[in-house]
């Protein structure tokens, strides 16, 4: 009885998580391997000496700021935590288990109506490890 107890419990505490993180990555996972198109809503990011046409998107956000970060071949789901705007722009905080990100977007145009192109960078912290990178992108609204 104790042991189906246990078991029980681990069930209902991983069952949520796993869902949750299967949905986010399938919605934004599948984001990232079609060219993006004026109905996707989001952010779509890839670095900046990659052109946006090769559709090759490190970092994505749906409108509710859930995030996929693609570190090599691995997809990390990520929070959105907070956004800080200031006079240059502002920088949008997504964090996962061992993963902090910080979209800073410093240049801002329109492209086409409800489209909008940016230039920034992005901070990666992932354990001890730090990295910034050059990236360019757009928010589909």
């Amino acid at each position: 009885m104790k042991a189906l107890s246990i078991l029980l419990v681990s069930i209902h505490f991983l069952l949520p998580a796993i869902g949750m993180c299967q949905i986010a990555q399938g919605l934004l996972v599948s984001a990232a391997e079609e060219r993006p198109v004026k109905g996707d809503a989001g952010y779509f990011f890839a670095l900046r000496q990659v052109p946006l046409s090769e559709k090759h998107y490190i970092f994505l956000a749906d409108p509710l700021k859930r995030a996929v970060y693609v570190d090599g071949g691995k997809n990390i789901v990520l929070s959105h935590t907070m956004t800080v705007r200031n006079a240059k722009g502002f920088d949008m905080y997504f964090s996962a288990a061992d993963y902090n990100l910080i979209l800073a977007v410093k240049e801002a145009k329109e492209i086409v109506e409800g489209t909008t192109g940016y230039k920034g960078t992005l901070s990666i912290r992932h354990g001890s490890e730090k990295h910034k990178l050059a990236v360019h992108g757009f928010q589909n609204r």
